[in-house]
Parts: structure tokens; sequence; C-alpha cells
């Protein structure tokens, strides 16, 4: 049955592996679609707003050139003249005319007789110009002779519609258009046109959004009451979101697989360590380092932290963090002490010989603190020749003491042997002060993470203090873990702390290596430390 699950768990794990780059790609092609298509229609929509703006200007000028008269007649021959010569440098406009009583009496192009009939205004801008959006001038140009008509007063500039929107002609199927604010009403437009449209940009300079067939872009001018739109068809996402699948699927597909046989084999494995941390045990495979521990006044050794570590013969070496958690969540944990104590008493009373002063420190896992099966095993430890209660600390990370009615017995028994107790790790725990004042313990020993951040700028940089504070009102003394360099060093023994570990010193060593270390008559961290 738990094989069974195992493997439906790597299954599902292998297929959400897979699945997970092709929906991300996925959706990576769908947003770069769509910001394509909106980069597209945001350049359209800017270049009809600047060709209506230009326009707007054209006629201001030809109204501002023609206001004042030079004689009576607004249709002399003088007045014609220097309509013609107006309407020669404007590039949108036309014609330019004088209107009379809805009649375009004359213009640019001549007298008309009794005046062309141009129809009712049918709304008023902003800015105060009467328009005709759709005027047959009789003149036989713009689409169908027909002509937008601005006029001010009695003066009137007429501007072919298309050629407002006469632009990416390639893309005659995207609908483009402009639109006044005031009048709700089309100035030019080619293609579809929804009347809605209008109402989706309210207040804002400009709005993108998809209607369920077109992605439409409005952009409102900051001169004129217009607005510009462009309408890309659905077609168009499509065609682009496609092509994007094409290039992106593919590769997504290659590294979901890669992503998942990652996945499935760290599963695989993850599934398989409790029988290889069982074999491992019965083979002898782990191997016990010792990282020493210095007084930081004179940078002597007082302690050696014993260190598990397991060269796995068919795989990755795997740290301590990995392997250790791992046995308390298959119930090995009492196994692991176990082996860790047998292989500390073959090794401490040859460093407690050469350094009869030191001290061996030894890692319980939380559920050792739990349980009066690790009282024996101490004891056992004790009972090895050369082995005295004060050459022995235990060490227990601050997690372990989360349940201070278990824990508290086991640690005052510990302590009741002779063998002193350290918080391991103090700081990345859960356990609160309260808890902590009822647990009889010698040091705490602050975390590499704090160690490294103090003396800067980071937000854990008062955390180390703030923990030396701690211990300071409690009488406890400090190790400083993970010591990497002078200054962190110098902050610690500023600050109180007595004994420290790290790379600066030593970094951690097999027995063999250690016996050898321990054998020098000097051992001062300024002195070439044993390799790891």
């Amino acid at each position: 049955m738990r094989k069974k699950l195992t493997t439906t768990i790597v299954l599902a794990v292998g297929i959400f592996g897979i699945a997970l780059p092709v929906l991300a790609a996925l959706y990576l092609a769908h947003r770069q679609s769509m910001d394509a298509e909106i980069r597209l229609a945001n350049t359209m929509a800017g270049e009809i707003l600047r060709r209506a703006d230009a326009a707007g200007d054209q006629a201001i000028a030809a109204y501002t050139e023609l206001s004042t008269p030079e004689d009576g007649d607004p249709c002399s021959d003088a007045r014609l003249k220097r309509m013609r010569d107006v309407d020669l440098n404007l590039s949108y406009v036309e014609v330019v005319g004088y209107v009379d009583k809805d009649r375009l009496v004359c213009s640019s192009l001549g007298r008309h007789g009794e005046g062309i009939p141009l129809g009712p205004v049918e709304f008023v801008s902003s800015r105060g110009a009467s328009v005709r959006t759709s005027v047959d001038l009789g003149l036989g140009t713009g689409e169908d002779g027909r002509f937008l008509i601005l006029q001010k007063g009695s003066l009137a500039a007429a501007l072919h519609p298309e050629m407002l929107i006469d632009t990416f002609q390639d893309r005659k199927d995207i609908a483009v258009g402009i639109f006044g604010r005031t009048g709700r009403m089309r100035l030019s437009s080619r293609g579809e046109f929804e009347t809605k449209w209008m109402s989706r940009l309210g207040g804002a300079t400009s709005a993108n959004f998809f209607d369920g067939r077109h992605l439409v872009t409005l952009l409102r001018s900051s001169h004129y009451d217009t607005v510009a739109y462009v309408a890309v068809p659905a077609d168009y996402l499509r065609s682009r979101l496609y092509g994007f699948f094409s290039v992106l699927v593919p590769i997504a597909l290659v590294l979901g697989a890669l992503l998942s046989f990652g996945i499935v084999r760290l599963a695989r494995q993850r599934a398989s360590l409790p029988a290889e941390l069982k074999a491992a045990l019965r083979r002898g495979e782990f191997e016990m380092y010792y990282q020493p521990i210095v007084e930081l006044a004179t940078r002597r050794i007082v302690g050696f932290e014993a260190l598990m570590r397991w060269p796995r013969r068919d795989g990755p070496r795997l740290r301590p963090d990995l392997f250790i958690p791992a046995a308390e969540d298959c119930g090995l944990i009492t196994q692991f002490t176990d082996y860790m104590l047998k292989r500390i008493a073959v090794d401490a009373p040859r460093l407690i010989e050469r350094r009869p002063h030191c001290y061996v420190s030894v890692n319980l896992g939380s559920s050792d603190l739990h349980s009066e099966a690790i009282l024996d095993q101490l004891r056992k430890l004790l009972a090895t020749r050369g082995i005295r209660p004060q050459c022995i600390v235990v060490e227990a990370t601050e997690h372990s003491f989360l349940d201070p009615l278990l824990a508290r017995p086991i640690v005052a028994e510990i302590r009741a042997l002779g063998i002193r107790v350290a918080i391991d790790d103090f700081g990345t725990g859960f356990s609160s002060l309260s808890h902590l004042t009822t647990l009889q313990t010698d040091f705490l020993k602050i975390d590499k993470v704090f160690v490294e951040t103090v003396g800067t700028d980071s937000a854990t940089s008062q955390v180390a203090p703030h923990i030396i504070r701690i211990a300071e009102t409690l009488g406890l003394k400090v190790i400083g873990e993970g010591v990497e360099n002078e200054a962190q060093a110098a902050f610690l023994r500023a600050h109180g702390v007595e004994f420290a570990q790290g790379w600066l010193f030593y970094q951690a060593m097999p027995i063999d290596e250690i016996l050898k270390l321990a054998e020098r008559p000097l051992d001062l961290a300024g002195a070439t430390p044993a390799p790891a």
C-alpha cells in the first residue's frame, strides 16, 4: 500500500513537473501576444491622433489668417486670393471658405453662387467649433466627395476624413478612427465600430480592453476634444499567439521533461531515504568530524563539536541538515544518536588525553530530549574510560525545547550527570523566553545567520546583541557560530562573547587530523589550521 502511494505521488509529481513549464509557456505566450498587439494598437492610435491634432492646428491657423477681412466683401477677389494662399500651405485642410446661413458662399476654390448647402451643425466642440461630419461639397474629391467641416464664426475649413486615418494600409482589417468626445460622433473611421467603446475611456487619457471580438485601444488628445481608437480583430491575437506557442511550448516541454526528471529523481531519493539511512547505519558509513571551539580572548581551543558526515557510496554527499531531519521523521534518530555516541566513545578519550581541559560537544535530536533513553546512552558514554562528565557538553536546537514539560526533566537529569547543556542555533526556533528561564542550561550558541550580519546594516544585525543580553541576564555563556572574519570576532568579543567557532579559526576535521592538531603545543587560530 505504501509503495503504491509512493508511486502515485511520484507519478503526480512527474506530471506536474511537465505541466508547470507548459502552463507557464501558455501564459507567457498569451501575455506576449497581448502585449505585442497592444503595442501595435497604441502605435496606430498615436499616429491617428497626431494627424488629427495637426489637422486641428491647421484649421486654427486658417481661422487666424482669415479672421480679419480686408474690405467689407468676404468674397472679394483679394479675399479669395488670400484664401487660396492660406489653403496652399495647409496639408490636411482641402478647402477654406466663408459661410453664411449654413451655406458655403465662397472658398479657396472660388465663388459658389447661392452657396453650397452644408446642412445643420451636428455638434459644437469644447473649443467652440461647429462640426459637420459628412458634407458633400459637390467637388468630386474625398471619400464620395464628402468632407469634415470645422466652422468657427463665419469661417470654415474642410478636411478629407480619410486623411486622418490613411495610415498602416497593410492592415486594413484593423478598424481605426477618431471621434469627438462632446458630440460622441465619429469624425472619421474605417472598419467596424461599436458605440459602446466611447464610454470605456471615462476620465482616463487612454484605455486598452478586449471586448470578446476586438482588442481596443482608446487614446485621448491633450489638445482637442477628440479620441483616436484602434480595434484589432481577435484573429490577430490568435495568429500571434500561435506564433509564440510554436516557439515557447517546445522549449517548455524540454524544460518540463528535465524538471520532471529532477523532481521524480528527488522524490524517489526522498522516498528511499529511510531505507538508505538504515543501510548506511548498518554499514557504518557515517563519519565523525570535529570542529574546534576557541576562547576569543586567547584563541586557544577549549572544545570540539562532534559533527556527523555521510559520504554516500552511490550518491552525492548529503548535508547533516538534510539527513538528520529525515532520520527524525522516520524514527531513526535514536539509532543515529546511539551510533554517534559510540563513535565519540572511541574518539573522545584520545582527544581528552591530549587536551585534558577540553570538552567534546554532542548534538542531540529533538526527540532525544523527549525520551529517557538518552539518559542510559549518556551513562554508557560516561562509563568509558577517560571520559569525565565535565568533558561532555550536550547540544540541542532551540526547537527541541518547544515542549518544556517533556524537555525540562530530561535536561535536569542530564545536568545531574555532571554534563553541561547548550542551546544550539538560538534565535532560529520558536521557544519563548519564559520557556528558556525554566530550563537549566549552561550555554547559548548564536546561529551563524545572525553572526554573519553583525556590524552591518542588515535587518538581523541587532539579533546577536539581543541574544547576548538575554544570555547575560540568565547567567549563560555564549558561543558564536560561523565566525568567518576578524570583524565578526572583534564584534562578538567586544560584546562579551567568550567563545566562538568557524572557518576563521578552524574547519571541521576528521579524527586523525583533529588529533594532530591537538598534539600541537599551541592552538592559536593564527597558526595554520588543518584542512577540512
